[in-house]
């Protein structure tokens, strides 16, 4: 099996944690002790994770395929391309969904950054900004389900279609060995290899897919923590009323005794 790498080779440019924006707005964070720091460093590992976890997608197909190369039988080795290359296009539709969440992260790395040259680190409270990843990472945990569920009810037909086909097979035996006045045979066999490797290239989709949607609930987690902690900070507007609240009264007061001893 292919091994992780902090790096992405799957065809979706550069890895999410390499990005100059994203490492500016990791830096800036750290820097200004903000809580939001840990949460959004969780939401880039977790798409890290996707990217990886795809990245080894696309390798262990790879090596599925030059497997094929030396399968001798044709009908099977046929069926098993033709798998594989509809899983490639699972790959490359997951790698389109993650590809757009990452836009929107640097996108609104880059506002953030922008923001915060005019207004300081005011400015960071614009983390809720991402709230609007939501809906992109919804999309990647609800890809990630409908191909385990293709997967899952792939590997069910093979294992149904290879029990009828060997319970067939041992019904045409005892035919033979009750011609022969022999004793039937009681044990269907198993797969079988044919049914393993049929078996394997949703096997490893499925895996993927499993690994990349508990990344993808792992960002939701982050991004939701993000928002809580904008709802519990005060707007700007909100600090400016109750500071001049608490100075209103001080003006009030100071005012009387101005004038008392001025006359």
């Amino acid at each position: 099996m292919a091994e992780e790498r902090t790096h992405t080779d799957s065809g979706m440019g550069t890895p999410i944690a390499e990005n100059e924006q994203v490492q500016a707005l990791l830096a800036l964070l750290k820097e200004n002790d903000s809580p939001a720091y840990a949460d959004f460093a969780k939401l880039i590992e977790s798409v890290t994770g996707m990217e990886n976890r795809l990245s080894i997608a696309v390798g262990e197909l790879a090596a599925m395929r030059e497997d094929l190369q030396k399968m001798q039988n044709r009908s099977l080795k046929a069926s098993l391309q033709k798998t594989c290359k509809t899983l490639e296009g699972n790959i490359a539709f997951m790698q389109q969904k993650l590809s757009e969440l990452k836009g929107k992260i640097v996108e609104g790395c880059r506002h953030i950054l922008e923001d915060f040259k005019e207004r300081g680190t005011i400015a960071l409270n614009g983390l809720a900004n991402f709230l609007h990843l939501k809906p992109a990472l919804e999309a990647v945990r609800q890809g990630t389900e409908n191909h385990q569920q293709v997967s899952n009810r792939a590997m069910e037909r093979i294992d149904a279609f290879v029990s009828e086909y060997h319970e067939a097979g041992k019904h045409l035996k005892n035919m033979r060995l009750a011609l022969m006045g022999k004793e039937p045979v009681q044990q269907t066999k198993t797969g079988g290899e044919i049914a393993r490797y049929v078996k394997a290239p949703y096997r490893a989709s499925r895996a993927c897919m499993g690994a990349m949607k508990k990344y993808a609930e792992k960002a939701v987690t982050a991004l939701e923590g993000l928002e809580r902690q904008a709802q519990r900070r005060p707007s700007v507007l909100e600090a400016m009323k109750e500071q001049a609240a608490k100075t209103e009264p001080a003006k009030d007061r100071q005012i009387p005794s101005h004038d008392k001893g001025s006359r």
